[in-house]
């Protein structure tokens, strides 16, 4: 069992991408290779206090990390959205390294359980 992912949602996203093994691997290689980019991102965004780029990022973070079941992921990264809807910028960035951090452990995880190589 893991802490990092929520087994059912990943289990529902594979099902639905069916038996085809190359399209389940391609979904996880995706979501691990753009890691860090998307951290990129988000960084950016917060340090030129770009409330609007802030919130796409982060609605992206959510959405591929609930697809796939990082659920930890996801509730951060919905903690900072909601310090953003409160309109503090500052608090939203506290919690951009604890994002980074069970975003790249998530990423392991996902890596060994694909048999891809880590890019994080």
């Amino acid at each position: 069992m893991s802490r990092l992912l929520d087994e059912d949602a990943l289990r529902d996203l594979l099902t639905s991408l069916g038996r085809d093994e190359g399209a389940r691997t391609r979904f996880a290689r995706d979501f691990v290779s753009l890691w860090d980019t998307r951290v990129q991102r988000l960084t950016n965004a917060l340090d030129s206090r770009d409330a609007e780029e802030t919130h796409v990022v982060l609605l992206s973070i959510r959405s591929s990390s609930k697809m796939i079941g990082a659920q930890v992921i996801e509730a951060t990264a919905s903690l900072m959205h909601s310090s953003l809807a409160r309109e503090d910028l500052d608090g939203c960035a506290r919690h951009l390294d604890r994002l980074d951090q069970v975003g790249r452990e998530t990423c392991d995880e996902l890596a060994a359980r694909f048999g891809l190589n880590s890019t994080v």
